[in-house]
């Protein structure tokens, strides 16, 4: 990654990583506290994707594996898909309900799902058309 980036890497990192850790602790109490067997099993099927995303967003970050980058980014784009698609379909059956509809509820989820995809998307995007260093590339002898 170029020098010229690296504040807004920084900021990317930072939001990634502190939700991914969040999410990690939120799993951790899931499974912990295990009200019902399906806190207990989505807490415990999420809990090692979230902790190794937390890692290599560290590992791309501050180690500087930049060769994660692009991982990462493909990760970005597949959960923004997953909010998107979680959001038409939340609201899709809003709309379809025999009972009125909330609007707030739909504004609010709505906005919600909204904001998360299209940073999620944006990271991703970004991440995704990097372009690396020229010291990381394979030197052509001709």
């Amino acid at each position: 990654m170029a020098s010229a980036t690296r504040p807004l890497d920084t900021l990317c990192f930072v939001i990634n990583f502190t939700f991914a850790i969040l999410f990690l602790i939120v799993c951790v109490i899931a499974i912990g506290a295990a009200d019902t067997p399906f806190s207990f099993i989505g807490g415990f099927m999420l809990v090692l994707p979230v902790a190794c995303y937390a890692i290599a967003e560290w590992i791309c970050w501050y180690r500087k594996h930049h060769e994660l980058t692009r991982p990462l980014g493909i990760l970005n784009l597949l959960l923004a898909a997953f909010f998107v698609f979680g959001l038409v379909t939340t609201v899709g059956e809003v709309l379809m309900a025999e009972e009125p509809m909330d609007l707030w509820f739909i504004l609010i989820f709505g906005t919600g799902f909204a904001i998360i995809a299209g940073y999620l998307a944006w990271c991703g995007w970004r991440r995704v058309r990097s372009i690396p260093r020229v010291s990381d590339t394979i030197p052509i002898d001709n």
